[in-house]
């Protein structure tokens, strides 16, 4: 799947509005923010759930690995006028080896499932965490027969997270305090009829 050939497009999914506007409820709900955080969103594509999130929190820095989506998040930066506190850069937590620095928090929106090495990314992530620093991951509870990516046949990655599974993922990257709560569904066609996925919230804390 070519994220950069989508980019431009992007953002002209209602459905994919929709998901930043409930994800970003329920990061507030989850999460304390104070307006004093310093933000890295992973996998952020165009930066729809962090423009969602832009006044809630100080500074955000929108990650993605694709060059078109990097572009793009910088544009729309740019069009909202928020230059001073938010911008875009390319980022792969699991093979760059510079860090785009030190975070209050991580959050992410539908990206976790597009890495294959989960546990090298969530090590990763923790590593651009300042002790207490809180991560926010929404993805796809487990999804056994696939079908959310059926129409991709070059999808590497997972289909959905088992919740228990995940906690102990988490675990072993030295995270604490985790909790899961439902962000959000995600309705798509499957084999010419409408199927819907939930879309879980998972937060933890790195401990230091």
């Amino acid at each position: 799947m070519d994220f950069s050939d989508r980019a431009e497009t992007w953002d002209d999914d209602p459905e994919k509005v929709r998901n930043a506007v409930e994800v970003a409820a329920a990061i507030r709900r989850n999460l304390t923010l104070t307006g004093r955080e310093r933000v890295l969103e992973f996998g952020g594509g165009t930066g729809l759930l962090s423009r969602q999130l832009a006044d809630d929190v100080a500074t955000i820095l929108v990650t993605d690995a694709a060059p078109g989506m990097v572009e793009v998040a910088s544009r729309r930066i740019r069009e909202s006028g928020r230059e001073a506190s938010m911008r875009a850069a390319l980022f792969d937590p699991t093979s760059d080896p510079e860090d785009p620095g030190e975070y209050d928090v991580v959050w992410s929106m539908l990206a976790l499932h597009h890495v294959p090495d989960m546990d090298a990314a969530l090590g990763r992530l923790r590593g651009l965490l300042v002790p207490g620093g809180r991560l926010a991951l929404a993805d796809l509870d487990e999804d056994p027969g696939g079908s959310f990516h059926q129409a991709h046949g070059d999808f590497h990655g997972h289909d959905g997270f088992d919740r228990h599974a995940l906690a102990h993922a988490l675990t072993r990257a030295g995270f604490a305090d985790i909790a899961f709560d439902t962000a959000t569904h995600v309705t798509k066609e499957v084999d010419s009829a409408p199927r819907t996925y939930s879309v879980f919230l998972v937060t933890a804390t790195n401990p230091g």
